[in-house]
């Protein structure tokens, strides 16, 4: 048999080799397998199924075990050793070497390695917990927090002390502000003490805004002068400012130092400083003078100095620019940090891309907020608390409801006067107007963002509304008098649309189209004119702005266009 098999391996007759492989037992295949070498070995492993491969796996020694994770393609392995983790904690540690099980979790995707991980734990009594020191130290920070977010709380500080020193900060800073107030108040003060030392200082700031008073002033207590010196120093700058997202740990320079010279500042500073890939050149009196990336040094000779080669023309922001627009620099110019500089232009540290990329991200989780009339919550959905959700929601319904007394006081008004046929079209043409406004409104809100559209372009803007309104207002009638006429009508039978009747409509809800996305393109401009964030702006008004005028237009249409009435 072994023979054969190996024949049509090397022949490469996939389909008969597939034939004798089905026929043998798992048994017979895994000793067969053992006794190949490695390149046989994994080849014929790769024409397994899945499955037969996972049930093979277990079954093998620990050599051809770990021949087989070395040496087989991640991509096919991937899917094997999903598959073996499928099995029961229990059933899965009984049946494979420790140091196999932690080389098949790793070579397993992510989100199912780390719930397996989970479970693990939660399996192991805690005197075993150590057995897991060697798989966590090979994870990434988000994985290991991702994992550290299903633990039990009695299990998470016990956890996070096999980590090694750096890995468990990068960790930390990973993990949500409940799971790090936990581990605080786990810490003795020199634990405490050696986390900080770890710490960027911008990591550090964060912190502290996410912890209560008690635990921040212990926090201040272990920090050593100079970083509380820099904590103190980011603490004072306003919260949506450059300076309170900043970092002071980057690599300065002077003009007069040699390329040599820098390099030997760079090695001696690296280690603690964010990132060394650009440099800033600075005076005696940190004025910032210029830039210099890692890759000009590379470039230039040894005994040149930095002065002679520099980057004069850079960009750079001031302590007080809005973060947001210090994030978008970044996106526009590609830049992977941007200088800060105060009043004076001396350097008092750098954006990192990093930051920008959270600040990216709160931006469009409060605009995609207040565009659904949600205040946005600084905490993830599943940790924030019912009272909270209740209190950001309930204010925009309150006040989209107290608008409609405008709609309700236009209907009593209007209703003795129009058919009920034409009433019960009223919420057709206010949801396709206020979706046509909410159409035209998240397009600006989305361009001003991405800084494509500014106040000054609103004549442009309304143009390009209009065109594009009164093609889909021309489509929306046309379709609405056909809906009235052929299923209306003719399908349900309702004598009350006659042509007039649709005509009225139709027209109406042309007409409301138009004027709501006209009214959805201006609002954001208006408010972003008078610094009022648009997103706010763009639901609760717009809604009550189109609702209003769609059911004006529709009354004004159908009694004094067309005179239609009871």
């Amino acid at each position: 048999m072994k023979e054969k098999i190996i024949q049509l391996l090397d022949e490469n007759r996939i389909d008969d080799l597939h034939s004798l492989l089905d026929s043998m037992t798992l048994e017979d295949l895994a000793k067969m397998l053992e006794e190949l070498d490695g390149d046989r070995l994994t080849k014929l492993f790769g024409c397994l199924e899945k499955e037969t491969a996972a049930d093979v796996f277990v079954l093998l020694n620990r050599e051809t075990q770990k021949r087989v994770l070395k040496d087989f393609s991640d991509v096919k392995l991937q899917e094997v050793t999903d598959e073996i983790i499928d099995d029961d904690v229990e059933e899965l540690l009984g049946s494979m070497p420790t140091d196999v099980v932690h080389e098949v979790l790793l070579k397993a995707t992510p989100e199912n390695r780390n719930d397996k991980i989970v479970e693990i734990v939660d399996f192991l009594e805690e005197k075993n917990f150590s057995q897991l020191k060697p798989l966590l130290s090979e994870l990434e920070p988000a994985d290991l927090a991702e994992i550290f977010s299903e633990l039990e709380e009695k299990d998470i500080p016990i956890v996070f002390r096999l980590l090694p020193k750096e890995l468990a900060a990068e960790t930390f800073v990973e993990m949500n502000s409940a799971e790090q107030e936990l581990l605080i108040k786990s810490f003795s003060d020199a634990e405490l003490k050696l986390m900080l030392d770890e710490l960027f200082v911008d990591d550090t700031v964060d912190l502290i805004e996410e912890m209560p008073a008690n635990v921040v002033k212990r926090i201040l207590l272990q920090a050593d002068g100079e970083t509380r010196k820099e904590i103190n120093e980011i603490l004072k700058y306003p919260k949506d400012s450059a300076g309170s997202i900043m970092t002071t740990e980057c690599i300065s320079l002077r003009t007069h130092m040699t390329v040599s010279q820098c390099f030997g500042k760079i090695r001696k500073e690296a280690i603690d400083k964010e990132t060394i890939y650009t440099c800033y050149v600075t005076d005696d009196q940190k004025t910032l003078l210029g830039i210099v990336t890692v890759k000009d040094l590379f470039l230039h000779a040894y005994e040149e100095k930095v002065g002679s080669f520099m980057e004069t023309n850079f960009i750079f922001v001031n302590t007080q620019e809005d973060k947001e627009e210090v994030a978008n620099l970044l996106s526009k110019y590609d830049l992977l940090s941007v200088p800060v500089v105060d009043q004076e232009n001396r350097l008092v540290g750098i954006v990192t891309v990093d930051d920008a990329l959270d600040v990216i991200t709160e931006e469009a989780t409060e605009d995609i907020s207040y565009i659904n009339s949600v205040t946005p919550s600084d905490k993830p959905y599943l940790e924030t608390s019912v009272v909270k959700i209740y209190l950001h929601r309930i204010p925009w319904l309150l006040i989209l409801m107290v608008s409609a007394t405008f709609t309700g006081l236009i209907l009593n008004t209007y209703q003795e006067l129009l058919p009920t046929v034409l009433i019960a079209c009223v919420p057709m043409i206010m949801g396709t107007g206020g979706n046509a406004g909410s159409q035209a409104s998240v397009t600006v809100i989305r361009g001003m963002a991405l800084d494509e559209i500014r106040p000054r372009d609103i004549l442009q803007v309304i143009w390009k509304e209009l065109r594009v309104s009164v093609i889909v207002a021309v489509s929306v009638g046309i379709v609405c008098f056909a809906k009235l006429q052929l299923i209306d009508n003719l399908l349900f039978g309702y004598d009350g649309y006659t042509f007039f009747n649709c005509a009225a409509i139709s027209v109406s809800i042309a007409i409301a189209v138009i004027v709501a996305k006209i009214v959805g393109c201006c609002v954001p401009i208006f408010a972003k004119a008078i610094h009022i964030d648009p997103a706010v702006f763009a639901n609760p008004f717009i809604t009550t702005i189109t609702d209003v005028l769609s059911l004006l237009i529709f009354c004004g249409v159908s009694l004094g266009l067309f005179g239609i009435a009871v």
